[in-house]
C-alpha cells in the first residue's frame, strides 16, 4: 500500500513536495489518507472510492465537482472570508481528470481543513442548532443548482415503496425461517404503508421541489472551527436528486434519538424533543427562504419516514440473512429493526408536537 500511495499522490496537482502521509479517519467503506507536504505547505486528504459499492464513478465524481464548485461560486459572490476552510475543493490530476484509477480503487484529492472539530453525536443544543443549519446552508446553496445534472449513486436510496417492495420479496423468501418471529414488527410495518408513502407521494404529486440533497445528515458530516461554529458540510458521496425532508428526517433520526441505532433496550429509544427543537431551528433558518408552501406542511413527517425506512432495511436484511449490513453478533440487524421501528411510532406519537417546533421555527426565520 506505501508504494501504491506514493505513486497515487504523483499524479495529483499538489503544489509543494509530499513529506509524508499517514492514515485519517475512521470510515468503513474508503480508505483515507492525510498527505503532509514539506515546511508549511498545504495539507490535502487523499481517498478511494471502492468500487464495490459504487459502481458509477464517474457519475460520483462529477456531482462532487459540480455541487464543490457551485459552492465555491457562492462564497466568492457574497466575500465570504477563509472559503478555503468552508468548502470542499477537488484537486485535479495533472491531466485534468477528477480521479486516477488502479486496479482496484478509484483515487481522489481533496483539500485539508486545518484546524476543525468532529462530534460523532450532537453533545448539546448549540451542535445540534449548528450542524443543521450547516445541512440547510448546503441545500440553499445549492437550490438554484439543477438537479437533474446529478445522478443517482446508489439508486432509489429513499424510495420507500421500493424498500417495502425488497422486505415483502424477503419474507417470501424467508431463506433462514425467521419470518415466524417477527409477526410483530411486521404487522406494524405492514400497517404504516400509507402514512409513511406521505412524502414520496407529495413528490410524485409534483407538490414537492426537487432539489440536491446530502442524504447522510449526521452531525460528523459537518465540519466545526474551535469555537463550535461550523465549517463546511462534508462526505458527499450521497449526493444525489431528492426532497429536502431527506435532510432533515435523517438529521434528527441520528441527532436526536435518546438512544442509540442498535438499542437492545427499547426504553431507552425516542425523540429528545429539545435537540428536535434546536436542530430544527437551525435547519430552518438556513431554508426557509426556500421552501414551498406543501414543504412547509410535510415536513414534520420526515421524522416518521426516516427512522422507519430504516427499520424497513435492517429488518429486511435480517430476514435475508444479513447480506448486506455488517454485524457484530447473530441478532444485530434485528435490534437495530426494532430499536428503529420504535423511534418511528415515537415519531408517531410526537408528530404534532415535531409539527408546532416546525411552525415555530418557521415564524421565527421571517425574512
Amino acid at each position: 500500500m506505501i508504494m501504491d500511495v506514493r505513486q497515487v499522490i504523483k499524479s495529483f496537482n499538489i503544489e509543494d513536495p509530499v513529506e509524508s502521509f499517514e492514515s485519517f479517519g475512521g470510515g468503513h467503506i474508503n480508505d483515507t489518507f492525510l498527505i503532509n507536504t514539506v515546511g508549511e505547505g498545504r495539507k490535502y486528504i487523499l481517498q478511494n472510492v471502492n468500487r464495490y459499492v459504487f459502481k458509477d464513478i464517474d457519475g460520483l465524481m462529477n456531482n462532487i465537482s459540480l455541487v464543490t464548485e457551485h459552492i465555491h461560486e457562492k462564497l466568492l459572490e457574497k466575500k465570504v472570508a477563509d472559503i478555503e476552510s468552508r468548502s470542499l475543493e477537488l484537486i485535479k490530476t495533472k491531466d485534468n481528470k477528477l480521479y486516477v484509477d488502479d486496479e482496484f480503487n478509484a483515487w481522489r484529492v481533496f483539500n485539508f481543513i486545518e484546524d476543525h472539530v468532529v462530534y460523532d453525536i450532537a453533545p448539546n443544543r448549540e451542535i445540534a442548532f449548528e450542524g443543521a443549519r450547516m445541512f440547510g446552508l448546503f441545500l440553499n446553496q445549492l437550490s438554484d443548482l439543477d438537479p437533474s445534472g446529478i445522478v443517482e449513486t446508489i439508486p432509489k436510496f429513499h424510495d420507500i415503496k421500493f424498500r417495502l417492495s425488497n422486505l415483502e420479496a424477503a419474507i417470501k423468501a424467508d431463506p433462514l425461517k425467521r419470518v415466524r418471529s417477527l409477526e410483530k414488527e411486521i404487522n406494524y410495518v405492514r400497517s404504516r404503508y400509507e402514512l409513511m408513502s406521505i412524502i414520496q407521494n407529495l413528490g410524485e404529486k409534483g407538490l414537492l421541489t426537487p432539489r440536491i440533497v446530502h442524504n447522510d445528515t449526521k452531525i460528523n458530516n459537518v465540519l466545526f472551527d474551535r469555537k463550535n461554529n461550523g465549517l463546511c458540510v462534508v462526505d458527499l458521496d450521497t449526493i444525489m436528486p431528492g426532497y429536502l425532508h431527506y435532510d432533515y428526517g435523517d438529521g434528527i433520526r441520528t441527532c436526536a434519538n435518546t438512544g442509540a441505532e442498535d438499542d437492545e433496550d427499547l426504553n431507552n429509544v425516542g425523540y429528545d424533543l429539545e435537540i428536535v427543537e434546536a436542530f430544527t431551528a437551525g435547519f430552518i433558518q438556513s431554508v426557509h427562504s426556500i421552501l414551498n408552501k406543501t414543504e412547509r406542511s410535510s415536513l414534520a413527517y420526515a421524522a416518521l419516514l426516516f427512522p422507519f425506512i430504516m427499520g424497513v432495511r435492517f429488518l429486511t436484511d435480517y430476514i435475508a440473512g444479513d447480506v448486506y449490513y455488517k454485524i457484530n453478533h447473530t441478532y444485530h440487524n434485528y435490534f437495530r429493526a426494532r430499536a428503529q421501528l420504535k423511534l418511528a411510532r415515537d415519531g408517531e406519537a410526537k408528530l404534532s408536537e415535531i409539527q408546532r417546533i416546525i411552525e415555530k421555527a418557521l415564524k421565527n426565520s421571517k425574512d
